[in-house]
């Protein structure tokens, strides 16, 4: 993490700053870093951009601007931790920036943690009341969480401020849309293609909105428009397919035919473009039926009857590993391991994908002292969601208990940059720091867990037996 190695590139730029030509020199040299790590994210190479970044900052550490750049970098490429490492770096060299405080509100969005998104968010904005940026980003997270009218709410304050931002009122009227206001949605887009008219996303959502309605004269032009501007999106190809099989009045045999022929030449590309699921398949079968293809329609149908029953049988699945897992749960608190295994590795079974599954089964295995195959268990549970907080804690404490404490702190350290609010993980620092003799450490991790959850009696022990150490000695 970047924060380690502080204190010695901190002491490297005092030395730097001893002789000012060579401080100059390392300054411009780190510059150019930046701009190496632009070109390279300007063009996708995240990886070449990301590195540069870290080569910059051991350069010149205290540019918090660097610090957001490179968390922007992160995020591109779900490295999501770092990324809020990164952002809290710039935010403790620059307290209040705006983008670093956006940016690590993503960065928690990332993790799925949206509470520590929200309230960034929500101070952001009492600190910049008169930007639009923390309100837009609220308004954002707001459709994420499908509360539209806080949605609506954030994003005409974030208006009110700049009338000119298109991407704010896009989102104003996709939160009006969702929440089934149609007229102000379409007031919204009016508006935002009045300004951007090859916005992609406006014509979009007004095709569904004229869908939903059943003016499919309406829809048709704008839907195209959409797919034209962003032939490989594919829930513009799916609503321009749909529009196109419906049949208008008055149509004659030769204009249904090439109706449908048009719908066919919209869908096809989707089974290249993205996996073959039921929705697509469905309309792909009824565009060749249409269009007089009887056997490739045939052949789509049974593509689509065995996608549909995968479908159902994964729900079904993915609600019975819930389940079992919950039971599983249940047993093991009544000290039934036996029934509680049977029952975690039923779950499995069932869905492979669930990572609670995993972590229960790892929680199971370390109760009876086998780490290994705890380990193994939690390991599974992080490829599934790498950033699931208490996965990440079962880790630690697997770690701890086979005595690799540097691990153990490393993982808990990464428990706390994506639940800042994780007590149990400041608690299982302070205790890896107290057994290293780090008193400052320890105290600082003891504190923030007692911070966090005063009324637990384990946190108030340790920190009095620190300070009963210390008047002791």
């Amino acid at each position: 993490m970047l924060w380690f190695r502080n204190t010695s590139l901190l002491l490297l730029f005092l030395t730097l700053g001893s002789h000012p030509a060579s401080a100059q020199t390392a300054l411009q040299h780190a510059q150019q870093l930046k701009l190496q790590a632009r070109a390279n994210a300007a063009v996708g190479n995240w990886d070449q951009a990301i590195a540069s970044y870290e080569k910059a900052i051991e350069i010149a550490p205290r540019s918090a601007g660097t610090h957001v750049e490179l968390g922007d970098a992160l995020i591109r490429v779900a490295r999501y931790a770092e990324a809020i490492a990164s952002y809290t770096e710039a935010l403790r060299i620059s307290p209040h920036d705006w983008d670093a405080e956006i940016g690590l509100a993503q960065a928690y969005r990332g993790v799925h943690n949206y509470a520590e998104a929200k309230q960034i968010l929500e101070k952001s904005h009492t600190e910049h009341p008169q930007s639009p940026k923390p309100l837009a980003a609220l308004g954002d997270l707001d459709i994420e969480l499908q509360t539209y009218d806080a949605a609506i709410a954030h994003l005409r304050s974030a208006l009110v401020l700049v009338p000119a931002d298109v991407e704010s009122r896009n989102r104003l009227a996709v939160a009006y849309e969702a929440k089934g206001d149609s007229d102000d949605a379409l007031a919204q887009i009016a508006k935002v293609l009045t300004r951007a008219p090859q916005n992609a996303l406006a014509y979009y959502t007004r095709a569904k909105i004229y869908a939903d309605r059943n003016q499919d004269a309406a829809a048709l032009p704008d839907a195209m428009r959409s797919v034209k501007l962003q032939p490989r999106n594919p829930r513009a190809r799916l609503l321009l397919g749909k529009i196109l099989l419906r049949a208008p009045q008055g149509e004659s045999a030769v204009q249904g035919k090439n109706r449908c022929q048009r719908a066919v030449a919209t869908l096809e590309p989707l089974l290249e473009m993205s996996a073959q699921d039921s929705e697509t398949l469905f309309l792909l079968s009824r565009a060749y039926n249409c269009a007089g293809s009887s056997e490739q329609a045939q052949k789509i149908l049974v593509e689509f009857e065995k996608s549909s029953r995968n479908d159902r049988e994964t729900k079904e699945n993915q609600t019975q590993a819930k389940h079992l897992v919950q039971q599983a749960n249940d047993l093991a608190l009544k000290n039934d391991f036996a029934g509680s295994l049977d029952l975690l590795q039923q779950a499995v079974a069932r869905d492979s994908t669930y990572g609670a599954a995993y972590s229960q089964l790892a929680k199971l295995y370390y109760s009876t002292g086998d780490m290994d195959k705890a380990s193994e268990a939690i390991s599974q549970a992080l490829e599934r969601d790498p950033y699931q907080p208490d996965f990440l804690y079962v880790q630690g404490k697997i770690l701890e208990k086979q005595g690799k404490m540097d691990e153990a702190l490393v993982v808990f350290q990464r428990t706390t940059i994506v639940n800042p609010k994780e007590s149990d993980a400041f608690f299982e620092m302070g205790a890896i720091y107290e057994q290293r003799r780090d008193r400052a450490n320890a105290i600082a991790a003891y504190k923030k867990a007692a911070a966090l959850s005063p009324d637990d009696p384990d946190y108030q022990r340790a920190l009095s037996n620190l300070f009963g150490d210390a008047i002791q000695r």
